[in-house]
């Protein structure tokens, strides 16, 4: 446990500072840097690591998929999945005896959905501060709150298991409790908010995002527990210690954050 706050804390600290330079390409890097070390995790997970080549080509895609100089050029974005699907193919057909096709369409598959989720936060930056700040902030905290609040009421109140086969220690209870949690500590969170900087919140849109946003992070939690445990792992990677991998920790925010940007678009959190 010491270790998990510990490294908890100084993640916060080295987001805050991310946060700080958030006009800069310091946000830009950073993107980048958390996309590839999330695509090599899922790499090193279907085992394809020892395809140097393979693993390359992913790791440099998985750097481009992230930036938002890539999403400028669309006439040619469609060329360059398309590129990247082709290089995979080439590769399995190259090493074919060790390489199955199954693993090349996984590693496809995760290079091109995990930078552009990573890549929402350059969505949120172009509002401008403060409400890029708010945007990535709540879609931190919707993510990350829940997961925390479901913990300890699984901790305290939990009986009947959500999904024994996937996630054996999650609780129905602590489903519940997480859920009530985020709306409760999000909306304190855009309360103050709301009296930091004087934006009026548009209550109704966040008060019913909230609770939606909370089960779509368990959501995100399940789906990669169940890969996981497909594929005979604990962890996603080590970076983090007490915390596992960048999709480890990133896995509920990834499914959160471009629902977020969606929302948001349709139904503005800030009049």
């Amino acid at each position: 446990m010491k270790t998990r706050i510990i490294s908890a804390l100084a993640g916060l600290l080295l987001l805050g500072a991310v946060l700080w330079l958030f006009e800069t390409a310091v946000l830009d890097i950073a993107v980048a840097a958390l996309s590839v070390i999330a695509v090599y995790e899922m790499v090193n997970a279907v085992g394809l690591l020892k395809n140097k080549g393979l693993t390359g080509v992913c790791l440099m895609f998985g750097a481009l998929f992230s930036t938002e100089y890539y999403r400028l050029f669309d006439s040619i974005s469609g060329f360059a999945e398309l590129f990247l699907g082709i290089s995979l193919l080439v590769f399995v057909l190259a090493d074919h005896k060790e390489t199955k096709a199954t693993d090349a369409a996984f590693a496809f598959f995760f290079t091109l959905i995990i930078p552009r989720a990573f890549s929402t936060i350059l969505l949120f930056r172009e509002y401008g501060r403060p409400i890029s700040y708010f945007l990535v902030l709540m879609s931190l905290a919707v993510a990350w709150l829940n997961d925390t609040c479901a913990y300890f009421s699984g901790y305290f109140f939990g009986k009947r298991k959500l999904c024994p086969e996937i996630s054996p220690k999650k609780t129905v209870e602590g489903a519940i409790g997480g859920v009530f949690g985020d709306v409760i500590v999000s909306c304190v969170l855009a309360f103050v908010f709301s009296l930091a900087t004087g934006f009026s919140i548009n209550w109704v849109s966040f008060v019913i995002f909230v609770p939606v946003g909370a089960v779509i992070a368990i959501l995100g939690d399940l789906c990669a527990s169940i890969i996981k445990r497909q594929l005979g792992i604990k962890d996603y990677g080590k970076i983090m210690p007490g915390h596992g991998g960048i999709m480890d920790r990133f896995d509920s925010w990834i499914f959160v954050a471009p629902v977020l940007y969606i929302w948001n678009l349709c139904f503005p959190f800030i009049g």
